[in-house]
């Protein structure tokens, strides 16, 4: 008896929206899969979505259901999804995700309903930081959703985050459950891909005549005797070490050096190196210009990666199997 009680308040319960939206003349119910009821407009819906204008535009059936004089449309997302979701389709205060997740899983559900325009404003909210973003090691776990809901820009942006973090057992922890089929591996073979490419992007930088060149005049490297070999001509030990990071770099054990994070290791070790005058002298011209290159290149390389990644979804037959390191 208590359970049906229980079920009843759920099938009876409405969602309170903002006050401007309590409307009367509100001509559809919209039910979500925990039996909340949501009072809206068919026109709103028609205006923002292709699917509930074709929907809508169909005959209402004679056996249809009807609660309080009003057609009902049964959705699959629950109410605190569709809550936000309607909140975006009126002229009031947006209903704020509680988390990342959820933002995924609202952009999903406009991807379902192509609500393109609504889809475009969530993902405005998550930039100007309104709506959450992925935090620390979650984006794992957004890394796995987005790529089963298809969601592409998210999907990118996540597997871009996720080179800033070991990806080993223990940072993917719970996020493992949410990865389906071929996706863990696929994230693994882009990490490995990444790798190899700002290796090669960054290995000209070694060269004599390339940019790096500038710090060959680099005091106490002149005072070693390696450096009064013909072979002079290399960059200090300071920049050709952090230069070549990535080079023998546990892949997954290990965050990767990328754009993110190139300035602040540069600027780590260029204080490390706090003995060198002729080192400061030419960080203190050229250091942030030097840097900012080193950024555009590198993020040109991941660019290349990104797409690759994202257009050839299948796993090559010779692909190694998986390692994540230790638990």
């Amino acid at each position: 008896m208590k359970e049906q009680e229980h079920t009843q308040a759920h099938v009876d319960s409405t969602v309170s929206l903002p006050e401007p939206l309590d409307l009367p003349d509100a001509n559809l119910v919209i039910r979500s899969s925990d039996l909340v009821k949501f009072h809206v407009h068919k026109s709103i819906l028609a205006m923002v979505s292709p699917f509930f204008k074709d929907l809508l535009s169909l005959p209402q059936p004679s056996d249809g259901e009807v609660i309080e004089g009003l057609p009902v449309v049964q959705l699959s997302e629950d109410a605190e999804l569709l809550n936000c979701l309607i909140s975006m389709l009126y002229p009031v205060r947006p209903v704020i995700p509680k988390s990342y997740e959820k933002v995924l899983y609202l952009l999903a559900a406009c991807q379902k309903y192509d609500m393109v325009q609504v889809q475009s404003s969530i993902r405005a909210e998550v930039d100007r930081g309104a709506f959450p973003a992925p935090v620390g090691i979650e984006v794992f776990s957004a890394y796995a959703i987005a790529r089963a809901k298809g969601l592409i820009p998210e999907m990118e942006k996540a597997a871009r985050l996720s080179l800033d973090y070991p990806m080993t057992f223990k940072t993917l922890e719970e996020g493992l459950r949410s990865f389906e089929g071929w996706a863990l591996r696929d994230l693994a073979h882009f990490r490995k891909r990444c790798r190899d490419t700002l290796v090669t992007c960054l290995a000209p930088y070694l060269d004599v005549l390339s940019p790096s060149s500038i710090w060959f005049g680099c005091h106490n490297a002149m005072r070693s005797q390696r450096y009064r070999l013909p072979t002079s001509g290399f960059p200090p030990d300071w920049l050709r070490q952090l230069l070549s990071q990535n080079d023998n770099l546990k892949l997954f054990t290990h965050p990767l050096t990328t754009r993110s994070n190139i300035r602040k290791e540069y600027l780590t070790a260029i204080q490390n190196h706090d003995s060198c005058s002729s080192c400061f002298e030419v960080h203190a011209k050229k250091g942030s210009t030097f840097c900012t290159e080193l950024e555009n290149k590198m993020s040109l390389a991941l660019d290349t990666v990104v797409q690759s990644h994202l257009l050839d979804t299948e796993v090559p037959e010779d692909a190694p199997p998986v390692l994540v390191g230790k638990r």
